[in-house]
């Protein structure tokens, strides 16, 4: 299933919708909370607006029936307020009141008060009438909102609805937009699955934000990716055409054994080219084996070892084979240097970085081992031509060979000594690097712990 095909059955939960609607649920979380603090300030601006109404009213009220000085003309209801005179001994006199009030409450005093009836609840006030012995009650019913308050409420829930879509869709487009990258990944990542081309690369904005981040990461893997394939391809390549030579020489030796060797002399030639034909194919296949083997990182059971003594004796063997070509090998080695590692795998390193000296080599080898700030430095120089500054960074590669052409007329190397040598240095825990000048020949320089002496 590709990725798109994913996302699209996946659209119900995908992020955006899942982000969108979580947006949009908090906004209605606001606006919920606003009705309700708007609720409860319309209720109490209501009972502060109708207290203060009631009072006003019933002081007014009272001041004109001590002006009219005949308090029979008092109306018992006006602008949704009762009336009601009392004498100085709580006794109703000019009565009007809603049938559930409780008519023998004490006096206020001036104190706008609270009473429940049996159907709602009212504010009432008792106000001294002045020049008078009797009292005003002004009673009124508890209104809940204000009308003004209440209208603005109505109008905002009715569009809320409105407003939360508007809301929604907007945050949807905008996210939207803002995955834009995202749908570019899953797209590039379908594109490379059913093309298997490495070289694709996700598009990257101007903006400097973390899905930019996100797809400069993903190109960084990509580029990883497509340089192992092609690592992977070059090595298929280079073994193919490795193999193809020792191949073709044991097809055709044995074929010529087969049908044209008379003598037992010819048979014995062609059986020898055989056996050595095959015997380079053999160590071919050892080689990558080895070198498969270290670039998978496999542990290694690691030792301490006298390394002065590793190189003086494969140096002085070294010394031994080639004076008969006129070679010669200085050997400076400091004594007594030790180091943890794998006896094996350093002489393996020694042998094929010595070989290659020698293929390259004029006449003069030098082999020196020191030690330099808690480093062991093991140095093997040659006078050979060099190895030319645009090549220098190949020569780890596998299978590559500077002067590749004279090396095979010599029947010299196929190409993985120094990539197997660089794979037992990083094994080590060390670093390689190769000094080199065209016509000055070369220095490949190893620097190696030494081993932490316990005090």
């Amino acid at each position: 299933m590709s990725f798109s095909k994913f996302l699209g059955k996946r659209a119900n939960s995908s992020i955006i919708r899942r982000v969108n609607a979580w947006y949009s649920g908090f906004i209605l979380l606001i606006l919920l909370s606003f009705f309700g603090v708007a609720f409860l300030l319309s209720h109490s601006l209501a009972s502060s607006a109708d207290q203060t109404f009631l009072q006003e009213e019933a002081i007014d009220t009272a001041q004109a029936l001590a002006e009219e000085e005949d308090e029979e003309d008092l109306e018992g209801f006006d602008d949704g307020i009762y009336y009601s005179i009392y004498d100085e001994n709580n006794q109703a006199l000019q009565p009007f009141f809603p049938s559930d009030f409780n008519t023998q409450l004490p006096f206020s005093k001036g104190q706008v008060l609270e009473t429940s009836g049996k159907n709602q609840d009212y504010y009432y006030v008792d106000t001294a009438i002045p020049g008078s012995k009797h009292w005003l009650r002004a009673v009124t019913s508890q209104n809940t909102s204000n009308p003004e308050l209440q209208f603005f409420i109505l109008t905002l829930a009715m569009i809320a609805p409105f407003l939360l879509g508007i809301i929604s869709w907007g945050g949807y487009r905008i996210l939207k937009t803002a995955f834009q990258p995202v749908e570019a990944i899953g797209q590039t990542a379908d594109r490379i699955r059913l093309s298997q081309d490495f070289s694709q690369r996700i598009p990257q904005g101007n903006e400097n934000n973390e899905l930019t981040q996100l797809a400069a990461t993903i190109n960084h893997m990509l580029e990883t990716i497509e340089s192992s394939f092609q690592r992977e391809r070059q090595l298929t390549n280079d073994v193919s055409h490795e193999l193809r030579t020792p191949l073709t020489v044991i097809l055709s030796e044995s074929q010529y054994g087969r049908d044209y060797a008379q003598e037992l002399a010819e048979a014995q030639e062609s059986h020898g080219i055989i056996h050595r034909q095959a015997q380079q194919m053999k160590a071919l296949v050892e080689q990558i084996l080895e070198l498969a083997r270290l670039e998978k990182g496999t542990p290694t059971d690691l030792q301490i070892l006298n390394f002065s003594e590793l190189v003086t004796e494969k140096g002085l063997d070294f010394r031994r084979l080639l004076e008969t070509d006129g070679i010669q090998v200085d050997l400076e080695v400091q004594k007594d240097i030790q180091i943890s590692g794998q006896a094996l795998q350093l002489q393996r390193l020694l042998d094929n970085l010595l070989s290659n000296a020698r293929k390259f080599t004029t006449n003069w080898i030098q082999i020196q081992l020191d030690i330099q700030a808690d480093q062991a430095i093991l140095s093997i120089s040659d006078n050979g031509p060099g190895i030319p500054t645009d090549q220098v960074d190949r020569i780890w590669e596998k299978f590559y060979q500077v002067a590749q052409d004279r090396n095979k007329n010599q029947g010299q190397g196929i190409g993985l000594g120094l990539s197997l040598v660089r794979e037992i240095v990083h094994q080590h825990q060390g670093q390689i690097q190769v000094h080199s000048q065209p016509k000055h020949g070369s220095s490949f320089i190893v620097t190696l712990p030494l081993v932490k002496s316990s005090t």
